[in-house]
């Protein structure tokens, strides 16, 4: 009986998680009026500084935000989380492209969501 219930509620965790996980997520309002690229980093992550200069080659005009100010790092785990992204521990940069998170996205990966969300 004890092994039942015990399986039975290790299914029901299981079961949350997972719709959490499904669920769909609420719609992220854009921080911009116009299309954008924002990257969120820090000045000395070298992924981050990469990212910006790619753009910057390539004719976007990123705005960059550091996550060293805490009203930032704030705003963005707000925004993280209402998207059910962990802030727990995460990688940088985190871009967002006309309202669509991403943790350490290629360049690629920002032109064709720039592309693609206009």
């Amino acid at each position: 009986m004890i092994r039942k219930l015990a399986i039975l509620t290790l299914l029901a965790i299981a079961a949350h998680q997972g719709w959490q996980k499904l669920a769909p997520k609420p719609e992220l309002e854009p921080i911009f009026d116009s299309a954008y690229v924002a990257v969120y980093g820090r000045n000395t992550c070298g992924h981050t500084q990469r990212l910006v200069k790619q753009l910057k080659a390539q004719g976007y005009t990123p705005h960059y935000f550091s996550v060293d100010d805490k009203a930032v790092a704030d705003e963005l785990h707000e925004r993280m989380e209402s998207q059910g992204m962990s802030v727990e521990r995460y990688d940088l940069p985190v871009v967002d492209v006309n309202a669509n998170l991403r943790i350490r996205p290629s360049l690629e990966n920002v032109q064709q969501i720039y592309r693609t969300t206009k």
